[in-house]
């Protein structure tokens, strides 16, 4: 379906008007969803960004409200969350890689489905051990990686007279409600 659109100098231009809901129709294959996956993928690298920003400027501006939103990020939403994230890097580098491949050598074009479906599945080949790593302490199959090294620091340190800031309770009162088998 067209939609004539006329500009003030008299011409006249058809205007292609589709809703999200025919676009997924859209009988593209593979390339349309690659295509599709490429921009959703980018689109959350860049929202990963813009909270990362800010999360950062937290430590500046407002320190003991980012320590408490170091407590909401150890919640299993945002390790799922933090998941979603790697596999976003991972396959938009490879799916751009391939883009580069066919830009390069246009009679990779022939393969191009093989090509796609490759990037995705080596983004889901790489990601498995990665999500054994990130879920496994959430699902309580492993230790949090880390544990021993973040004991003996905390253990270190105080010895030395020396605790964080952050787990100082006068500092940042409810810091120390976390358990310190959780580093961040």
């Amino acid at each position: 379906m067209a939609t004539r659109i006329e500009n003030g100098a008299g011409s006249v231009r058809n205007v292609r008007n589709t809703r999200l809901t025919e676009s997924l129709r859209y009988k593209g294959r593979e390339g349309m969803w690659t295509w599709m996956l490429h921009r959703v993928t980018g689109l959350g690298i860049l929202f990963f960004l813009l909270i990362h920003v800010f999360d950062t400027a937290l430590v500046i501006y407002w320190p003991d409200f980012y320590d408490e939103s170091l407590n909401i990020y150890r919640h299993p939403l945002f390790r799922v969350g933090e998941l979603a994230i790697f596999f976003s890097v991972l396959y938009h580098a490879l799916n751009g890689l391939r883009i580069i491949i066919q830009d390069f050598w246009p009679h990779a074009m022939r393969h191009q489905r093989k090509l796609g479906l490759a990037a995705l599945g080596l983004s889901v080949l790489l990601i498995l051990p990665v999500a054994w790593i990130m879920m496994a302490p959430v699902l309580g199959l492993a230790e949090e990686p880390g544990v021993e090294r973040h004991r003996a620091r905390m253990e270190r340190l105080q010895a030395e007279g020396r605790v964080p800031a952050a787990h100082r309770e006068e500092a940042t009162p409810g810091v120390l409600d976390v358990p310190m088998e959780t580093p961040r």
